[in-house]
C-alpha cells in the first residue's frame, strides 16, 4: 500500500512537471509571431565593409550600390510549408528562402550559392560556399540565421551570423569586388500600408541598368500602365511593347506588388524565366508602392525565345536591373521628383541640392559625370546617384 502511494504521488508529481513545462513551452511560442504575421516590408541596417578593384587595372574603384544600409526589403511567403523569402539584399531582388521555426523564433537555411542579382549580359552579385575541386564541389553552406523578436511593437529580424564575401562582378566595366556585413544587422518591419484602389494609373518607368537589348521595339524608359479589378492587379506595356500586361500580387501590409516569375503573355512573347534557356535570376521580382512612385529592386526581362533571321535564329531578349516608376498626373507627365528629406531633387531635367554644398554625380555604374554646387544641368536622361556633403540620393532625369 505504501509502495502504491509512493508510485501515484511520482506519477502525480511528473504529471504536473509536465504541465508546468508545456504551458511554459505554449507561452514561449505564443511570444513569437505566426508565420503570416512575418510576411510584410522591412528596413535593413547593419555595418557593411566593402572593397572594389577594377578588374583590367587592377586600380581601385568606387561602385555606387543599390543599397548599403537603411534600405528596404521584403519577406514573403515560400513555397513550402513554413518557409519564406527574405529577398532584397544589397538593394537588389535576390535573397534566400529560409525555414521559420515558431517554437525558437528562428528563420534559417544553408546554400551552396545564393543569387542576390543575375542579369543576361552585366552584373552578378552572389556568394557561394568554399569550392574544393579536390572534394568534388562545394565545401559546406552559406548559412542564414536570424532570430525573430519585438522590439518597440515591431518585428525585427536579428541576424546571428555575418553575411561573409558576396561577390560582385560586373562584365561591363570590369568592376569587381567583394562585400561584407557583420553579424548582428537587423530588418525591422515597417508599417507601410497603400489602399489598392489607389495604385491605378500611367507611371513614368525609367530603368537603372538596361541589361541586355535585343528587342529593337523595346525601350528603358516607357509608360507601365497599372490596372485594378476587384482585387486583382495587372501591369502592361513593359518596355512600350504591346501585350505585355502580367497579373501581380498585392500586399496591402507593406505596399508589395509581386510579379510573376514566368509568364507566357497574349502577344506569343514571356515575362521571366521562359522558354527554356533564358534567365530570371530574381525568385520572385516585386516592386515597392512608395506613395505615387512605384520601385523596381531586382530583374525583369521580356522575351521571345527566337526570331527567324534569315538563316539563323536569334534570341530576343530585353532585361533590366532596377527602376523606378513615378504616377503621372492627370496624364501630363510628372511636375517633378524630389526627395525632401535630402533636399535634392529635379526640376525641368536639372538637379538641384539646396544648401549650397559641393555636389558630385555619379551614374549606376559608379562614374562620376558631373560635380558642382547647387544645381547640375546637361545631363543625358537616366538615373543618377547624387552625393552632396553627407546626403546621398537617388534621381531621375527626364
Amino acid at each position: 500500500m505504501l509502495m502504491r502511494n509512493f508510485t501515484l504521488k511520482l506519477w502525480m508529481a511528473g504529471s504536473l512537471l509536465l504541465a508546468l513545462l508545456l504551458g511554459t513551452q505554449g507561452v514561449a511560442a505564443a511570444e513569437y509571431p505566426s508565420i503570416e504575421e512575418l510576411y510584410g516590408r522591412y528596413h535593413f541596417s547593419g555595418e557593411l565593409t566593402a572593397e572594389f578593384m577594377n578588374g583590367m587595372t587592377g586600380e581601385p574603384v568606387d561602385v555606387v550600390l543599390p543599397g548599403t544600409t537603411d534600405y528596404d526589403m521584403v519577406v514573403l511567403p515560400g513555397s513550402g510549408e513554413n518557409e519564406v523569402q527574405v529577398l532584397g539584399f544589397f538593394g537588389y531582388g535576390g535573397g534566400v528562402t529560409l525555414s521559420y521555426d515558431a517554437q525558437t523564433g528562428t528563420l534559417s537555411g544553408g546554400f551552396q550559392e545564393v543569387l542576390f542579382c543575375q542579369g543576361s549580359g552585366s552584373l552578378i552579385v552572389t556568394v557561394t560556399a568554399p569550392y574544393d575541386p579536390s572534394a568534388g564541389g562545394y565545401v559546406g553552406t552559406v548559412d542564414f540565421k536570424f532570430k525573430v523578436g519585438m522590439v518597440d511593437g515591431k518585428i525585427v529580424l536579428t541576424s546571428e551570423n555575418a553575411l561573409s564575401d558576396a561577390q560582385y562582378v560586373d562584365y561591363t566595366t570590369y568592376d569587381m569586388g567583394s562585400m561584407t556585413y557583420a553579424s548582428g544587422y537587423t530588418l525591422t518591419k515597417e508599417d507601410v500600408t497603400t489602399d489598392l484602389s489607389e495604385l491605378a494609373g500611367t507611371y513614368e518607368f525609367t530603368s537603372q541598368v538596361l541589361d541586355m537589348n535585343t528587342l529593337l521595339d523595346g525601350s528603358d524608359l516607357f509608360d507601365l500602365e497599372v490596372s485594378v479589378s476587384g482585387d486583382k492587379v495587372s501591369l502592361g506595356n513593359w518596355f512600350g511593347v504591346s501585350g505585355t500586361t502580367v497579373e501581380a500580387t498585392y500586399y496591402e501590409d507593406g505596399g508589395i506588388l509581386v510579379l510573376p516569375h514566368d509568364a507566357a503573355l497574349s502577344n506569343g512573347m514571356y515575362f521571366g524565366q521562359e522558354p527554356e534557356g533564358m534567365l530570371n535570376g530574381n525568385a520572385a521580382p516585386y516592386l515597392l508602392v512608395n506613395g505615387d512612385k512605384l520601385v523596381l529592386p531586382g530583374y525583369v526581362s521580356l522575351n521571345n525565345g527566337s526570331e527567324d533571321m534569315g538563316e539563323m535564329l536569334m534570341p530576343i531578349q530585353y532585361a533590366i536591373i532596377g527602376g523606378e516608376a513615378v504616377k503621372k498626373i492627370d496624364g501630363d507627365g510628372i511636375a517633378s521628383y524630389r526627395n525632401a528629406a535630402d533636399g535634392i531633387y529635379v526640376a525641368d531635367g536639372v538637379i538641384y541640392v539646396e544648401n549650397g554644398e559641393a555636389v558630385a554625380v555619379y551614374n549606376l555604374q559608379g562614374m562620376k559625370v558631373a560635380e558642382g554646387t547647387s544645381q547640375i544641368d546637361g545631363l543625358k536622361a537616366g538615373i543618377y546617384v547624387v552625393k552632396a556633403g553627407n546626403r546621398t540620393a537617388k534621381v531621375a532625369l527626364k
